[in-house]
C-alpha cells in the first residue's frame, strides 16, 4: 500500500466524535500542501484571517498532499482544505486510488487560479513536451492523484506516452524543483507563480525555463482528459525570467473545501470572513491577485457548494442560474 493510501485509510478510520466538536468550531484547522508551497502561503493567510475576523484559533496544518488531507476532512479531522477542483472532485467520487468516496466534501469559494507546467534548466534543450523523449521527469506524485494525471497528460501533449520517458516519483512540487536545480531529474511540474521559482532560477546556471505543451495539443485536449483543466497562456515578466516567451501552458482552480458537518452558520461565517477581506487577501498573498471578489463562486466546482456559503453567495448577488443548475447535478 503506498504511503498517501495509508495515510488516507487512517483518516477514513478514525472515529467520529470529531464531527460534533466540529461542530463548535472552537478551532479552524486548514489542510495545505507542505510548508513554503503556494497552498501554505495562501492557508497561513486565511488562518490569520479567520482568527482576527472570527476570533476562533485558527492555524494551516501542512501534509504531504491534498490526496492525504480531502479523506481528513471528510471524517471531521480537519476544518478545511485547499484543493484543486481535479483533485477534490476525484476523492469525492472515489476515483483514481482514492480508498472510497469522500462525498461529504463541499465547497466554500474559488481562491486561485493554478498556472501549471513543466520546467526545467534553461540549457537542457527542453523546449515543448515534444522534446520529453528519454528525459528524466519527476511527474508520479503519490501524494496528488491530481497532478500525477495532469503531470501524464502533458507528457502525452508531446505525443508520448509515459513509457516514453522516465516518470520518475517525487515527493511534491518542492521536491521536483529541488531535484531539476541539483540535476538529479530534467524536468518537474510547478505552478508558474511559485515564489520559490525566483529563488530557484537564481541558483542555476543559465536559469530556468518553463516548459510549453506539446504540439499534439489542440483546444480541448487538456478538458477532454482532465475534468477541470485547460489550456492557457504564461506571460513573460521581469520578475518570473523562467518564462521566456508567450508559453502555452494548462490551469486549474483551487478551492477552499469544507466537509458537510460544518454547520451552516459557520460555513456562512467562514464564506464571509473571506468576501470581505478579500483584498487585503488579494494585497498579502500575490496568487489571489488572480480571482476578483466577484469570482469567488466558481460556477461549475467539482463538489457541491455548503449551504452555508450558498446562502451567503445569494445574499452578495454572485449566486446564478449556472450555479444552482450545477449544484443541482450532484
Amino acid at each position: 500500500m503506498k504511503l498517501w493510501q495509508a495515510a488516507a485509510t487512517a483518516a477514513f478510520m478514525i472515529v467520529g466524535t470529531s464531527h460534533s466538536a466540529l461542530a463548535e468550531l472552537k478551532n479552524i484547522t486548514i489542510g495545505t500542501n507542505p510548508s513554503g508551497s503556494t497552498f501554505y502561503l495562501i492557508g497561513s493567510g486565511f488562518a490569520k484571517t479567520f482568527q482576527e475576523e472570527l476570533g476562533i484559533r485558527s492555524t494551516a496544518q501542512p501534509f504531504a498532499g491534498s490526496s492525504v488531507y480531502l479523506p481528513a476532512i471528510g471524517v471531521g479531522d480537519i476544518t478545511l482544505g485547499l484543493s484543486s477542483t481535479v483533485d477534490s472532485g476525484l476523492a469525492f467520487s472515489g476515483g483514481a486510488d482514492y480508498p472510497q468516496p469522500v462525498s461529504s466534501l463541499r465547497s466554500i469559494a474559488r481562491v486561485w487560479n493554478i498556472p501549471y507546467a513543466f520546467i526545467t534548466r534553461a540549457d537542457s534543450g527542453i523546449m515543448t513536451a515534444d522534446d520529453l523523449r528519454g528525459k528524466r521527469i519527476m511527474g508520479d506524485m503519490p501524494t496528488s492523484q491530481a497532478l500525477t494525471l495532469i503531470n501524464k497528460t502533458i507528457v502525452e501533449s508531446g505525443g508520448l506516452t509515459v513509457e516514453d520517458v522516465d516518470f520518475m516519483t517525487s515527493g511534491g512540487l518542492m521536491d521536483g524543483i529541488n531535484a531539476v536545480v541539483e540535476g538529479r531529474a530534467d524536468a518537474a511540474p510547478v505552478a508558474t507563480t511559485m515564489p520559490v521559482l525566483i529563488e530557484s532560477q537564481a541558483s542555476v546556471d543559465g536559469g530556468l525555463r518553463i516548459v510549453a505543451n506539446g504540439s499534439a495539443a489542440g483546444e480541448s485536449f487538456f478538458a477532454d482528459r482532465v475534468a477541470g483543466v485547460v489550456a492557457s497562456t504564461a506571460m513573460p515578466t521581469e520578475k518570473r525570467p523562467f518564462i521566456i516567451g508567450e508559453t502555452p501552458i494548462v490551469s486549474y482552480d483551487t478551492m477552499l473545501v469544507s466537509d458537510a458537518s460544518l454547520s451552516d452558520d459557520d460555513a456562512y461565517k467562514i464564506t464571509k470572513a473571506l468576501y470581505d477581506n478579500w483584498s487585503e487577501l488579494q494585497a498579502d498573498i500575490g496568487p489571489l491577485r488572480g480571482v476578483a471578489q466577484n469570482e469567488l463562486a466558481l460556477p461549475e466546482p467539482s463538489v457541491p457548494y455548503h449551504p452555508g456559503a450558498i446562502k451567503f453567495y445569494k445574499e452578495v448577488g454572485l449566486w446564478t442560474d449556472a450555479h444552482e443548475q450545477n449544484q443541482n447535478k450532484f
